[in-house]
């Protein structure tokens, strides 16, 4: 078993190396294994403070797609102190070079609990900008006035009933880890968050 799964391991980077090399160098620098991983503090006027965690590789896209596909996980800690465990897709252009600075990214991460028979998805965090290694540099296109209400708990209404663009709010991802991203969630700065 242990075998299998070192060839499979194996593998994977193989097939990365020849698909998508620039993946062993998001960030600006060579790493062995082909992801990255950052988080960022962002302040909303309307709701408060979140933090966001986002760590993904590269994923393979629709044939003729004009896009290059990312896909992993991602985190949003709320003002009220929620710790949301999210589904993460994005995409940049497609011909990457090796390296990324300066190119544009898409993010968008969502709710997807497991085991569960609900199509419900939100809240929904869409992040729009362009890396500027070892950062992203991008903003929330008006995702979060529209996923979470004043009082910073996730919006379940409808839809329609929500204005696109209330606020826009910038975010800098820096390259970090899960436990960086906790340790910023529990900050008595951050309001008292509190977590399970």
């Amino acid at each position: 078993m242990l075998i299998l799964l070192l060839l499979l391991g194996i593998g994977f980077l193989a097939v990365t190396a020849v698909f998508a090399p620039w993946a062993f160098y998001l960030g600006g620098k060579f790493h062995w294994y082909p992801y990255w991983s950052g988080w960022g503090r962002l302040h909303s006027n309307i709701s408060g403070d979140y933090v966001i965690y986002v760590s993904f590789e590269p994923s393979p896209g629709g044939t003729g797609s004009l896009s290059t596909f990312v896909s992993g996980v991602g985190y949003v800690c709320t003002p009220r102190g929620d710790r949301i465990r999210m589904t993460l897709v994005g995409t940049m252009r497609k011909h990457l070079n090796l390296s990324t600075d300066g190119e544009a990214m898409y993010i968008k991460i969502y709710h997807r609990p497991y085991f569960s028979s609900s199509p419900e998805r939100r809240p929904r965090v869409e992040l729009r900008g362009h890396w500027r290694n070892p950062d992203l540099v991008m903003n929330d296109d008006g995702s979060i006035s529209r996923s979470f209400e004043p009082d910073g708990g996730v919006y379940l209404g409808n839809g329609a009933n929500r204005p696109y663009k209330s606020e826009v709010v910038p975010i800098t991802l820096k390259q970090g880890s899960y436990s960086e991203f906790k340790d910023a969630c529990a900050s008595p700065s951050h309001n008292g968050f509190r977590h399970s």
